[in-house]
């Protein structure tokens, strides 16, 4: 199939002349450009759109801009939300996915269209197929698009169009373009202030148990926490607790309570949803979870010249903080990655993140993974090696570099709460047939898992407190 059915009869009922561009089969259209040696700015995209109230829209733009919601709602005078894959598919019953065409009237959708793409001399598109182009010159694609509002819908991208691509290469050039490009949203959160101060007393030999207590007790909300947390059945501690100091000297220890405090101020700095597998709620189940599983598998390991357990506790906590960045940065874009891990809940995070097809910049920031964001921002933040780079590797089973124990460690958290239906999608029901680690044995590692499996009750209490 080289067109959608739907589109041919459209194009010959309007006497709409164009030309097709046969060509391998090939589903990135930014590779087929590059390729075919097309301008990006010649190539029109459809952006599928709905309200809350599922009113739908096409929003039609070249592939070299990024849409602007905020003028498109301004425009409008709605509100709009990017419809996921299967919603979009549903429009298009004789496309194949992902090869829609920028053409809304055969689908009985309404329409919008960006002025930028009538600045040139010949326009082309995806027809329904991956196996081929359709062109228009510009008589015949003011023809096809005349009963079409137009307006200024876009915005320049500030990627190129390769550069999906090149980032699922893992070109650290384009790697390093997509930091640069994060550096300048003047979005990214600054470190807050109390987990500033948590840094400036962790790293000081000066600092007491009263010290760090009265800096914790400056947000009554982390003290809380921490109150909770000495008060867990996990540490078995039966006696009255009337101040996060008596916390610290009687069971927590100030190492530990420095990173739970640590955790807990640095999410403040993000707006997230609640609900939704990656809203806040799912988040702290995770990351308390990933933590004291963490924490206790370095305790069982015993060797804190490797593996501290206090660190490793941080390491659990934070290691996904990239999820609520994307959260923060891209609330439209975060919101349409929880509809899609609600719709496949097997696939993961990672496969979805890049597989995202949305308009505009957005989609090479997800593209680049929460794990590489969360990473750089907790090496921007300067918190400790171990915790960026278990937020950059976290994913990756080949890594060997610095603080790579802790990295391993906290894999081997993810997936062995993944058989318990916990963490990151896509692993429930991994196998651990192939055991690779060298610290801890299997069966010592799951009578581990076992032990903080009989805490659910309270640890699903205190994230669903630390999510309030």
């Amino acid at each position: 199939m080289e067109m959608a059915e739907s589109l041919r009869r459209y194009l010959q009922k309007k006497a709409v002349e164009f030309r097709v561009h046969p060509h391998v089969l090939e589903t990135s259209l930014s590779k087929l450009c590059d390729e075919m040696g097309i301008d990006p700015e010649q190539t029109a995209v459809p952006v599928l759109l709905r309200t809350q109230k599922q009113a739908f829209l096409m929003a039609i733009l070249p592939l070299s801009r990024s849409l602007d919601l905020d003028r498109l709602a301004a425009l409008l005078r709605r509100e709009f939300l990017y419809l996921d894959e299967a919603e979009t598919s549903a429009w298009f019953l004789d496309s194949e996915p992902g090869a829609e065409p920028p053409v809304a009237e055969p689908y009985d959708l309404p329409c919008i269209i960006d002025r930028s793409l009538f600045d040139q001399p010949r326009i082309f598109m995806r027809g329904g197929s991956h196996r081929a182009l359709v062109s228009f010159d510009i008589a015949n694609l003011t023809k096809l698009y005349q009963s079409y509002p137009k307006a200024v819908i876009s915005n320049p991208s500030v990627f190129s169009a390769a550069t999906s691509d090149a980032l699922a290469a893992e070109d650290p050039r384009t790697i390093t373009a997509i930091y640069n490009a994060l550096d300048k949203l003047q979005r990214l959160p600054p470190i807050p202030a109390m987990a500033l101060r948590l840094l400036e007393q962790a790293s000081s030999p000066e600092s007491t148990a009263a010290d760090l207590a009265d800096t914790i007790e400056l947000d009554p909300s982390v003290a809380a926490q921490v109150m909770r947390y000495a008060g867990s059945p996990y540490f078995g501690y039966r006696g009255n607790l009337d101040s996060v100091q008596d916390a610290i000297t009687r069971v927590l220890g100030f190492e530990l309570v420095s990173n739970i405090a640590l955790g807990i101020a640095s999410s403040k700095a993000f707006s997230v949803p609640q609900q939704g597998p990656l809203g806040l709620r799912a988040f702290w189940k995770h990351a308390l979870y990933s933590a004291v599983l963490a924490q206790s598998l370095a305790r069982k390991i015993n060797r804190p010249g490797v593996i501290n357990p206090a660190r490793a506790y941080l390491c659990g906590l934070l290691h996904n903080l990239g999820v609520l960045l994307m959260g923060h940065l891209f609330p439209q874009e975060f919101r349409l990655l929880n509809h899609e891990l609600e719709r496949y809940p097997q696939r993961s995070l990672q496969d979805i993140e890049r597989s995202l097809v949305i308009g505009g910049d957005a989609q090479q920031f997800i593209r680049l993974g929460h794990d590489h964001m969360g990473g750089y921002l907790l090496e921007k933040w300067n918190l400790p090696e171990a915790v960026s780079v278990c937020a950059y590797h976290h994913h990756d089973d080949e890594y060997e570099g610095e603080c790579s124990e802790y990295a391993s460690l906290i894999r081997l958290s993810n997936l062995l709460l993944a058989q318990k239906g916990i963490g990151d999608a896509g692993l429930a029901g991994a196998e651990l047939d192939e055991w690779g680690n060298e610290f801890i044995t299997r069966e010592d590692a799951e009578t581990v898992l076992d032990k903080v499996m009989e805490l659910c009750p309270e640890l699903d209490n205190l994230a669903d407190n630390m999510a309030a």
